[in-house]
């Protein structure tokens, strides 16, 4: 892959981590008011730690990501800063869908 076309994916893969990450906060929101309406049995919810670190953490990772971007995104081993954002958005995202199932 050519420099430039390397240097354009990796900043396209990064910046498209934020509206990720927005979604995946609005995901969490909704899922928590779902619960609003819950009747008299056990509802789904998260911890109070698993919900600050989705709240602050995955929005963290995504700004984190395109800030590094600015450092990394023309390097060979640049494409690793958003890969693992991903990753972590991925594990975010798992961990609301499971604490709701």
């Amino acid at each position: 892959m050519q420099s430039s076309a390397r240097t354009t994916f990796n900043w396209v893969f990064a910046v498209a981590t934020v509206p990720a990450a927005i979604g995946i906060v609005g995901l969490v929101y909704l899922q928590i008011m779902g619960t609003a309406g819950c009747g008299p049995g056990p509802c789904p919810t998260l911890n109070e730690t698993t919900f600050t670190l989705v709240e602050f953490g995955v929005p963290a990772v995504a700004v984190l990501a395109v800030v590094a971007s600015f450092f990394t995104a023309r390097r060979r081993g640049g494409i690793l800063v958003p890969v693992i954002a991903w990753a972590l958005i991925t594990v975010a995202a798992v961990v609301v869908y499971l604490a709701f199932r």
